[in-house]
C-alpha cells in the first residue's frame, strides 16, 4: 500500500506542477499580447502618420505604400522601404526642374575666359 500512496502523491505533484506551469505561461502570453498591442497602438498613433506624410512629400503612389499590409508592423516596414527606395533613387517628385550647364552659367555671368568670376569661388 505505501507504494500506491507514493505513486499517487507523485502523480498529484506532477499534475499540480503542470497546472502551475500552464497558468504561468498563460500569464506571460497575456503580458506579451498586451505589450504587442501597446506597441502596435503607438505605431498607429505616432509612426505611421509621419511615414505617410513623408511618402506624400516624396510623391509615392498609394499602391506602393502597403495599405493592404497585415498589421502596423508590416505597414511601417513597407512604408519605410518605399521611402528609402524613393530617396535613394534621387528623383524629384516634380517635373519642372531646370538643368543648367557650366558654360551657360559662365556666359550668363559674363565670364568668357574660363576663370572664376571675381569674388566668387569656382565649384
Amino acid at each position: 500500500m505505501p507504494a500506491l500512496e507514493t505513486m499517487l502523491a507523485a502523480l498529484g505533484g506532477l499534475v499540480l506542477g503542470a497546472g502551475a506551469l500552464a497558468y504561468h505561461f498563460r500569464g506571460r502570453e497575456r503580458a506579451w499580447n498586451r505589450e504587442r498591442l501597446e506597441i502596435e497602438t503607438k505605431m498607429r498613433r505616432d509612426v505611421i502618420p509621419v511615414l505617410e506624410r513623408r511618402a506624400d512629400v516624396l510623391g509615392i503612389p498609394p499602391r506602393q505604400r502597403g495599405q493592404d499590409s497585415e498589421g502596423p508592423v508590416a505597414l511601417v516596414s513597407v512604408l519605410a522601404v518605399a521611402i528609402r527606395r524613393e530617396e535613394e533613387s534621387g528623383e524629384l517628385p516634380f517635373g519642372d526642374t531646370l538643368e543648367v550647364s557650366r558654360t551657360e552659367l559662365q556666359e550668363e555671368l559674363g565670364d568668357t575666359d574660363g576663370d572664376p568670376v571675381e569674388g566668387r569661388r569656382q565649384t
